[in-house]
């Protein structure tokens, strides 16, 4: 290092004047520079791969445990839509119950059985083309809105 324009070394030493042993460890040091300069760049993309490893290797760790929530999640979703599809085979099953049937077709719709001057017998290839006659007498509703 120059020091104000003396022309000497911080040392007191004369610029130019290098001891034999300094002058033989700057070689060294100009050589294992330049070696180290090699390992350093080696070294640095030695770490680089292995960075992007394992940054791969966390990423696709965490994909997996997203894939294991959405699993879970569509189980639960499907084990759901199962229970409901089993409540509705047995309400199906219930609405179907021919006493049911006949109970609503009694008690709301006033149905019953037919008179027995309403079955005609027909034999095999004929065919129905008569009217029927009236068989229920008129209702005291429809008498009064004549």
């Amino acid at each position: 290092m120059r020091t104000g324009g003396s022309g000497r070394s911080q040392q007191g030493a004369p610029i130019g004047a290098v001891p034999a042993a300094a002058a033989a460890v700057a070689a060294t040091r100009k050589i294992r520079t330049a070696g180290d300069r090699r390992g350093v760049g080696v070294g640095a993309f030695l770490l680089a791969v292995v960075t992007a490893g394992a940054l791969t290797h966390v990423a696709v760790r965490l994909k997996g445990l997203e894939v294991a929530y959405a699993l879970g999640h569509e189980r639960r979703v499907a084990a759901e839509l199962e229970e409901q599809r089993r409540r509705l085979q047995i309400e199906i099953g219930m609405l179907k119950d021919p006493g049911r049937v006949v109970m609503i077709a009694r008690d709301k719709l006033k149905m019953g059985p037919p008179a027995p001057e309403a079955i005609r017998p027909l034999g095999p290839g004929k065919i129905l083309t008569a009217p029927l006659p009236a068989i229920l007498p008129p209702s005291p509703a429809a008498g009064q809105a004549r």
